[in-house]
């Protein structure tokens, strides 16, 4: 079953979710595309602690990024989303420079500028913010698999070292307990310890522990640290999700996200790195965040 195929079957279990899921079908469509891998970022000198797009030069295609965020708005408004993609009615196209400047500020988490389209487009900030996320998400899929292979080896930190997102959840692998953290943003999975805390990295065992959902014919489970009060979503499989469906696979177990927040856990806000990413068009000179 395909990533888009299980969102349309989430839809149909989840009718009060429809609307959103049809927009998040646009982009999981995207995920697997190869016009994303057609233009690798610059990257920075890496740094022991930062994810491999730290500071990097990001070239995506301004053309397939503007059509992506036309095709995401469309929707939006088809299904009434107006909190995300404004009251006006269908817009012309986007310029790839503008649709570019949407994707640099999602990358970095750059809250003015996001605001300040919303302010323009009649969005809301949190719609904004929220759209706006979805539109990175394939150039970093073709980035994480760019360096599958191998891109930090011995990496053990809680945030991607791809992307520098904290993971949507944890997997344990096959019958080693293998445990492994999966990115939402762009796919990526790295190990990591069992017995340390994603957030703040507390190997104490009388910190860490896991919350009993009623659910018990799930996989899922849910990891808590009573010290810096996070969580992760876990869960047990005999092979890694594909990097995407990692997306639907987070959406489809939000009952477990909303389970430890009930219980006062909840995730850090943002990213755990900050990626201070610029862009840089083929052959041209990096553009810094904010222009």
């Amino acid at each position: 079953m395909t990533a888009v195929s299980r969102l349309d079957t989430l839809a149909k279990t989840h009718p009060e979710w429809s609307a959103w899921l049809h927009v998040v079908r646009e982009v999981a469509a995207e995920l697997s595309s190869p016009v994303w891998d057609a233009h690798p970022p610059q990257l920075a000198t890496a740094q022991d602690l930062s994810p491999m797009l730290f500071g990097a030069a990001l070239q995506p295609d301004g053309q397939a990024v503007a059509r992506l965020l036309d095709h995401l708005s469309a929707v939006a408004r088809e299904q009434r989303l107006h909190a995300l993609a404004g009251h006006g009615a269908q817009a012309q196209q986007t310029p790839a420079d503008e649709a570019l400047a949407v994707f640099l500020a999602a990358v970095n988490g750059d809250q003015t500028a996001l605001d300040g389209r919303a302010s323009r487009i009649g969005a809301s900030p949190e719609g904004m913010r929220t759209l706006a996320q979805l539109l990175p998400m394939p150039y970093l899929h073709a980035c994480a698999r760019r360096w599958a292979a191998g891109g930090r080896p011995g990496w053990s930190q809680g945030y991607c070292p791809v992307c520098g997102a904290w993971p949507a959840f944890a997997e344990v692998h096959g019958i080693e307990r293998a445990r492994h953290l999966r990115c939402g943003r762009c796919g990526a999975g790295w190990p990591m310890p069992a017995l340390a805390c994603t957030y703040c990295a507390t190997t104490d065992h009388e910190m860490l522990g896991t919350l009993v959902v009623d659910d018990k014919s799930s996989r899922f489970g849910l990891e808590v640290c009573h010290g810096c009060s996070g969580y992760l979503k876990s869960c047990a499989t005999l092979q890694a999700t594909p990097s995407d469906e990692v997306l639907v696979t987070d959406l489809a177990s939000v009952e477990y996200d909303l389970a430890a927040v009930d219980r006062g856990f909840l995730r850090p806000p943002g990213p755990g790195v900050a990626l201070r990413a610029s862009l840089a068009l083929a052959d041209a000179t990096p553009l810094a965040p904010g222009r």
